[in-house]
């Protein structure tokens, strides 16, 4: 059991969605960052901004797993780039 010291922030289905494109959006700097060497202060940032997100996402109540399934997807992890090829919910 959790104690709840103070309450939890709402978040609407348009704030969420905001959310969930700013990490996508965050993610798509983080693979074109990969292979360069010379730009890891724009690297840190771009995860501070996600962990920022997420964090977020977490105290209002959202579930974990959906957060990390959202992340698999910006990751390109999900089944829509792999077999079976099912894509999630999060892939447009």
């Amino acid at each position: 059991m959790q104690l709840e010291l103070f309450e939890r922030e709402q978040i609407g289905q348009a704030e969420l969605e905001r959310m969930m494109s700013e990490i996508r959006h965050a993610y798509w700097h983080l693979r074109n960052l990969r292979k360069v060497s010379w730009n890891n202060a724009r690297r840190r940032r771009e995860y501070r901004k996600v962990a920022v997100h997420k964090k977020r996402l977490l105290i209002a109540g959202v579930d974990k797993r959906e957060i990390l399934d959202l992340l698999a997807c910006c990751r390109q992890k999900c089944s829509a780039r792999k077999h079976p090829f099912k894509p999630c919910k999060y892939c447009r």
